[in-house]
């Protein structure tokens, strides 16, 4: 049942993205446009969860942030990870990306189209530009994400290493970071290949946390913070999984 549903997941995705392709070509040809290729990214993320059985459940909806800039993050813990935000937050943001996605095929549109930001960690000279468009959309008022993990963990529901790139970065701007946890994600779509792993329809739940803000916070004080995010994200699946803390 689990390969069925695997293959029918990349089934329907690879489809989908190649019939609405020539739209996202068009709409991420213009920068004016991307408010739109936003909108239009929901709804496909919507259908994207509908007709593969996944239900979105939110807690903490109250806490997100308007009308100024910040810095989301969540634990990467499955494929699922990035529909669930698009179809959670109605307000513009802008992702970031690992630039192995620039070689993946039709999808590496959403970030090599300038809408989005890839990361080249083993490039000083190609992070030091990505960091520059980080902070060109947080001076436009637009909120940034970031997984602090990279990619993926091999290990979900338990963490792999936390990066503090997105402590750093919010205490320069002297701006809030968003803690997201998704405790069921890997349930929907585990990455572990075709036969294993966990795979399954049914609830994909998103906690969103209070912000931890940073105001008045010094740059050596970015590995504290960024425990913090840790800690904050990974408590709900510690206590959820009955795992102890490490």
């Amino acid at each position: 049942m689990k390969v069925l549903y695997k293959i029918y997941f990349a089934l329907y995705f690879s489809i989908s993205l190649v019939l609405f392709y020539p739209v996202f070509k068009i709409l991420l040809s213009r920068k004016k446009w991307f408010p739109i290729a936003f909108k239009f990214m929901r709804l496909y993320s919507k259908l994207w969860l509908f007709f593969t059985g996944i239900r979105l459940k939110v807690t903490g909806a109250e806490n997100v942030i308007h009308n100024e800039p910040y810095i989301i993050c969540a634990n990467h813990s499955s494929f699922v990870d990035i529909p669930c935000l698009y179809s959670f937050f109605n307000e513009y943001f802008v992702f970031t990306g690992k630039q192995e996605i620039e070689r993946w095929p039709l999808f590496h549109i959403f970030y090599t189209s300038g809408m989005n930001i890839l990361v080249d960690r083993k490039n000083p000279k190609k992070a030091s530009l990505s960091f520059k468009k980080m902070i060109a959309e947080l001076n436009n008022d637009h909120p940034i994400f970031i997984f602090p993990e990279g990619t993926i963990s091999k290990t979900a529901p338990l963490p792999s290493e936390f990066k503090s790139g997105a402590s750093a970065l919010a205490i320069q701007k002297q701006i809030p970071i968003l803690p997201i946890t998704f405790t069921t994600n890997w349930k929907r779509l585990e990455r572990k290949g075709l036969l294993n792993g966990e795979a399954s329809p049914g609830i994909a739940e998103m906690i969103v946390h209070k912000p931890i803000y940073t105001r008045g916070l010094k740059k050596t004080e970015a590995e504290s913070v960024n425990q913090i995010l840790k800690e904050t994200i990974f408590r709900p699946i510690f206590r959820k999984y009955k795992f102890n803390y490490q």
